[in-house]
């Protein structure tokens, strides 16, 4: 299993960007930040993996000062591995 979590050092920039995404037809849900990620204020907008273009875009048009990274999730054998992309 993969996803991406989109990270910010805010909540609330975190919880808007995710309404955001939501309004604009990209599914999302705010997660825990994973702590592998060394990141962020605790939440992050956990997406696809087949919607990070889409995301990518949309975080460079709202230029929230507060986005701290893209982090690639993996988990094998129960085993969570976090590298930023």
């Amino acid at each position: 299993m993969e996803y991406v979590v989109v990270a910010f050092r805010s909540r609330s920039h975190t919880v808007g960007f995710s309404d955001f995404l939501r309004s604009n037809g990209i599914s999302n849900e705010i997660v825990n930040t994973p702590k592998e990620a060394g990141v962020g204020c605790g939440l992050s907008v956990k997406i696809s993996k087949f919607n990070f273009s889409a995301v990518k875009r949309a975080v460079s048009m709202v230029k929230l000062n507060s986005f701290a990274g893209f982090f690639l999730v993996t988990i094998v054998a129960n085993k969570k591995i976090v590298r930023s992309i």
